[in-house]
């Protein structure tokens, strides 16, 4: 989950660590930066009516924090923290952070340019950590997300990528990550450990674009296999404060079922803040119990520059029961 790095990236820096001495040839001194945020979700989800074990009114939040240190003005040290008590249905919320307040260190790696090309590596990198092509834009930030399979992003290991983008538009990557690499019996590449491969490719115009998307775990760690395929578009007219955001996911698992995923999402500038609503269906081969629909509106507000409110209700097909699941949801993001 990149909630912190994808939604609160901070405006202002909040701390600068004392600089080395400047290269008289670049004249630029080291620094580290600190921001972060935090996100206060209050709501309730009322399961079809079936029950009322999940109608309560509840309360959780989510908190991380960004080091980012610079040695050459174009390169990043990158380190990311995060804690949370996510739990319920509103564990599906794109902010929910799971556990139980103990802070963790999510990701940790080092970004340097080689001519055209971004090199990312570390001990600590996500499957979706570095991806070049824009599939959707979609603002994903509440309940709804595309690209659930070739972008879950919950794959965690020592890895490496490369971005390639130029001036025409076109954007690629390529990215490897290792799961069990971290472990010394198993180690990097090894037959018993699983590996990540996640290659994309897409186009970034002005006011359109698109990206696709393979992914494949090779399941040599005892975990479920598989390969994905995924693409997607997004238009913003010129002539309305809009974007339509459209995607389709697949995924093909060694053992179980096929399954797919269609996302529509829109986002559109409404007096001061950005209403959006978007729709998927989950389609899962063979299995009528599995499949789903899930649908959602939400309004984002400023209230300045480093908090900002947002209100909503989604509802999602409860696969066991057939009834709809209805949330209301209203969150609170502080950035800094």
């Amino acid at each position: 989950m990149k909630l912190f790095q994808r939604l609160l990236a901070a405006p202002a820096v909040l701390g600068l660590m004392a600089p080395v001495a400047a290269n008289a040839d670049t004249a630029f001194s080291s620094t580290t930066t600190l921001s972060g945020g935090a996100v206060f979700t209050i709501g309730s989800v009322a399961d079809g009516g079936t029950s009322d074990t999940e109608e309560e009114l509840y309360m959780q939040y989510g908190y991380g924090l960004d080091v980012t240190s610079s040695f050459t003005g174009e390169d990043m040290l990158y380190m990311g923290m995060e804690t949370g008590n996510a739990s319920g249905p509103l564990a599906s919320m794109d902010s929910s952070v799971g556990g139980t307040g103990a802070i963790t260190l999510h990701s940790l790696y080092y970004a340097f340019p080689v001519g055209d090309l971004s090199v990312t590596a570390g001990p600590l990198v996500d499957q979706d950590d570095v991806v070049a092509a824009t599939t959707s834009a979609y603002s994903d930030a509440f309940r709804l997300g595309s690209m659930p399979y070739s972008l879950a992003g919950n794959e965690t290991g020592p890895g490496v990528g490369v971005a390639y983008s130029n001036d025409n538009g076109v954007v690629a990557s390529v990215s490897f990550v290792s799961v069990g690499g971290a472990d010394s019996t198993v180690g990097i590449g090894a037959d018993d450990g699983d590996d990540v491969s996640t290659f994309t490719l897409g186009y970034d115009g002005d006011g359109f674009g698109g990206g696709l998307v393979i992914a494949s775990n090779d399941g040599e760690g005892g975990t479920t296999g598989y390969d994905t395929f995924g693409g997607g578009i997004y238009y913003s007219p010129e002539s309305i404060d809009a974007t339509l955001s459209v995607a389709y996911d697949t995924t093909d698992p060694e053992t179980g079922a096929d399954a797919t995923d269609l996302f529509v999402g829109v986002d559109y500038e409404v007096g001061p803040g950005t209403l959006s609503a978007a729709y998927n269906s989950t389609d899962v081969d063979g299995s009528d119990s599995l499949d789903s629909t899930g649908f959602e509106v939400s309004y984002s507000y400023g209230l300045n520059d480093y908090v900002s409110v947002t209100a909503g209700f989604f509802t999602v097909e409860d696969t066991s029961t057939g009834d709809d699941d209805t949330g209301v949801v209203a969150e609170t993001y502080f950035s800094f």
